[in-house]
């Protein structure tokens, strides 16, 4: 008989038989019914002692997720989007980052560390029911050791600013959040709540957010700690994902975004508005700058995630529906997330800052064209560069 493992988004694993997917069961460990469904459960090889050695060494693929892959894609058409057209005088202010308030492009960013804690918590629950807890935990914290080396190579050689990018925000939130991906969702949020509080506490009640961060950006070297708070939501939102009930997941979700936007806006409300000066010399909506990472900005972004994500829920997952070229980019994020960095670093060598509308889309449609046309080459032939 073939047997199933059942995943739970308490962390805890069952063994069912694969005749039992699509049926509800209730967890031993917390009691949730859990419907059996492809995104919850992994296969159990079977034992098969008379398979000949090319059979029983061959390693099956990973189940990919449609949805997660599409969210992703999405994350990385945003990002080329703004990063590309946030470049010239003409385009309008939402597709630009700023120092004051919250622009659409504020909003790309948070969504990848989003979807990066869905796929984290995905493929450590995977990992450990393969190895084990702590050769689990061990080889997530050496990847993203490794990715936090990339990182700043990749960035340049100011520590102050240009490190401080989404993969070194990536690497060290993976890290300190390491210790809770696979622990039960109040465990989580409290982890994510107290790592956001610890941030704002050293942000306003020392001199790092008055002297640091007026020369550095998107939370400084403190900004893991903001961003954990992004990542470890994330989880949650894999967890309605697994679980396999489409009302539960949408409820939620929408309930969630609401909720942290509008915590976001309180939250920008009850913190003084002219502190440290930054009143006069950046404006009134400081506080909403990702620049900055502090809560409003992090609770804002975090509840527009979960409206994202469940939107592209009822889309992917209950009308069935499939963004073109989405999937394709979403399977190869960090392999596109470089090329297309590195591609803006010669842009301006062929289409200045100071172009009209026309050549600026124009641009993009030949950036967006080249990052599709490199994924699909190595979606095609099934190659997924990762760390």
């Amino acid at each position: 008989m073939e047997y199933l493992m059942l995943l739970c988004s308490c962390g805890n694993k069952t063994r069912i038989p694969a005749s039992a997917m699509g049926a509800a069961a209730a967890c031993a460990a917390c009691g949730q019914r859990i419907t059996a469904t492809p995104v919850n459960t992994v296969p159990i090889p079977a034992a098969a002692p008379q398979a000949s050695p090319t059979s029983s060494s061959a390693r099956p693929s990973a189940t990919r997720l449609p949805m997660l892959d599409q969210l992703r894609g999405y994350a990385i058409f945003g990002m080329i989007l703004v990063n590309y057209l946030g470049h010239f005088d003409v385009m309008p202010w939402a597709f630009r980052h700023h120092k004051t308030g919250f622009s659409y492009a504020d909003t790309i960013a948070p969504l990848f560390v989003f979807v990066v804690g869905m796929g984290f918590r995905l493929s450590l629950l995977r990992r450990m029911q393969k190895v084990g807890p702590w050769a689990a935990r061990w080889q997530t914290a050496r990847r993203y050791l490794v990715l936090f080396v990339v990182a700043i190579a990749f960035y340049g050689p100011d520590a102050r600013i240009d490190w401080w990018d989404a993969l070194t925000h990536i690497a060290l939130a993976g890290l300190i959040s390491l210790p809770f991906i696979d622990k039960n969702a109040g465990v989580r949020i409290g982890a994510a709540v107290g790592y956001l509080a610890a941030f704002m506490l050293l942000y306003m009640g020392t001199s790092y957010g008055s002297s640091f961060m007026l020369r550095s950006m998107n939370g400084g070297p403190l900004g893991p700690l903001s961003w954990a708070f992004v990542l470890l939501f994330g989880t949650l939102a894999y967890d309605l994902l697994a679980a396999g009930d489409a009302k539960k997941a949408l409820s939620w979700s929408c309930l969630a975004g609401v909720g942290l936007v509008l915590a976001g806006w309180v939250a920008w409300y009850l913190i003084p508005k002219d502190w440290a000066g930054y009143g006069e010399q950046y404006g009134a909506f400081w506080p909403l700058s990702k620049r900055w990472c502090i809560a409003p900005a992090m609770l804002l972004s975090t509840g527009l995630c979960f409206l994202t994500f469940a939107l592209f829920y009822y889309l992917c997952q209950v009308r069935e529906f499939q963004f073109p070229t989405l999937t394709v980019l979403g399977q190869n994020a960090l392999f596109i997330y470089l090329l297309q960095y590195a591609l803006m670093e010669i842009h301006g060598a062929y289409i200045p800052d100071s172009s009209g509308v026309l050549a600026a889309l124009l641009g993009f449609a030949g950036m967006y064209a080249f990052c599709y046309l490199a994924a699909r080459k190595l979606y095609n032939d099934g190659i997924i560069i990762k760390l």
